[in-house]
């Protein structure tokens, strides 16, 4: 640990380009203390690959997930906001819904929705556009509203309300910001949710189970909140509330930033395109090294339930640690030229990246993010061959996730 070196997650250089910012952290000092700033509290940084992978991100009881994944405490004991045991039997609510058979029986409405936002693509006599708001955004939103079973119609409200909650939560909002947005969302699914309810009233159903799923109710994850059991018991409404943010705030922003990375980086070098039209079979190969060239969320943090020690030096209890993905990811340790985008990197290499986390806390979406990026590229590659990239700009908002929103392309 060297407490001399500068690292600052909001500065200018970080923003626009944290690939080589986090990684020159990871060479320096793969544990860092961040002393406290004028604005900002104290935290520590740990960037290497194998103490995140095998320590940090297991279910560790030193590293709690109930004071939040940001730099600032939010305490919550509800749904997927906790620790444990009860942590591992709340995903299993969700996790029943995304066993492989699952997951591949939503090709066909993945391949849906591109096809039909590639023919828009198609009609508009300019042939150039941006490809973030064409592509990259409405198809993991839309999808997300059709998983969730959301109006698939309000996509672009509930990204509204996905990008509000990301930045209040990992940014530095006005008291009370976070529940004004809350306070919009919280009655819209608690609207649909009782619609539920009123159709297992009307079809007598007292005891819910997973057989109304797809029956009495639409086979869809919110309806799964309401027929499955935690530890015995009915999810409370809270914790269906819960699965809601999930999927708002987990479905779609990642996987839209996922896309926009991986076109960017097929494009920008038009050598990489072409031959990836040439050998399809490296698309796997393009999509996990996107995923860890350019990690659409750059770092996540864990709080310590108790005072332990770290390389030496001794973390207090409640301290914030960051554990840095981005540079995780760059880590020399775990994979050969890790500032080198390779689109046929071999798979099982390409795979240790952390991007989707680990252990009792691995993202649940990733099967369905994978595929939808896969798709992407299948049905751009057959449709709109001559793509090609004419600018990015326009970062996210939120400083710990990394993506653009203005990516210009062409295609005719």
């Amino acid at each position: 640990m060297a407490s001399e070196t500068s690292f600052d997650p909001f500065s200018d250089e970080a923003l626009e380009n944290p690939g080589a910012v986090y990684g020159a952290l990871l060479a320096a000092c793969p544990f860092h203390h961040q002393p406290a700033q004028a604005d900002k509290p104290e935290f520590y940084v740990v960037s290497d690959h194998e103490r995140i992978k095998t320590e940090i991100l297991q279910d560790n009881p030193i590293w709690s997930f109930r004071f939040g994944n940001a730099m600032k405490d939010s305490i919550s004991d509800v749904g997927f906001k906790s620790d444990g045991a009860f942590h591992a039997a709340f995903r299993q609510v969700v996790q029943r819904g995304l066993t492989a058979p699952a997951v591949r029986a939503w090709r066909s409405h993945i391949e849906a929705i591109a096809d039909e936002l590639i023919d828009r693509m198609v009609a508009m006599p300019a042939g150039r556009g941006n490809f973030h708001e064409l592509f990259a955004l409405p198809l993991p939103a839309r999808m997300m509203c059709l998983m969730l079973g959301a109006p698939e119609a309000d996509y672009l409200n509930y990204k509204r309300w996905s990008d509000a909650l990301q930045f209040l939560t990992f940014g530095d909002p006005q008291p009370g910001s976070y529940e004004t947005v809350l306070n919009e969302i919280y009655p819209h699914f608690t609207t649909l949710i009782e619609q539920r309810r009123a159709l297992l009233a009307a079809a007598g159903v007292t005891e819910p189970d997973l057989s109304h799923l797809g029956t009495v109710l639409p086979d869809d994850f919110m309806s799964r909140g309401l027929v499955s059991k935690v530890e015995g018991r009915a999810l409370t409404h809270e914790e269906v509330l819960n699965i809601c943010l999930a999927f708002l705030t987990g479905g779609q922003e990642t996987t839209t930033n996922l896309i926009g990375h991986l076109f960017r980086r097929l494009l920008e070098v038009p050598e990489r395109w072409e031959r990836l039209k040439a050998e399809p079979e490296l698309i796997d190969n393009a999509v996990e090294e996107s995923l860890r060239f350019d990690p659409p969320v750059l770092a996540h943090f864990r709080t310590s339930l108790t005072a332990t020690e770290m390389e030496g030096h001794e973390i207090p209890e409640r301290a914030k640690l960051m554990f840095s993905i981005c540079g995780a990811n760059r880590d020399p340790a775990a994979f050969e030229a890790p500032d080198e985008f390779r689109i046929d990197r071999p798979l099982p290499e390409a795979r240790r990246h952390l991007s989707f986390g680990s252990g009792a806390h691995l993202c649940l979406g990733a099967p369905v993010a994978r595929l939808e990026a896969r798709i992407a590229l299948e049905r751009m590659i057959e449709r709109l061959p001559n793509l090609r990239l004419l600018g990015v700009e326009g970062r996210v908002r939120t400083w710990m996730y990394w993506g653009h929103t203005d990516i210009d392309v062409a295609w005719n």
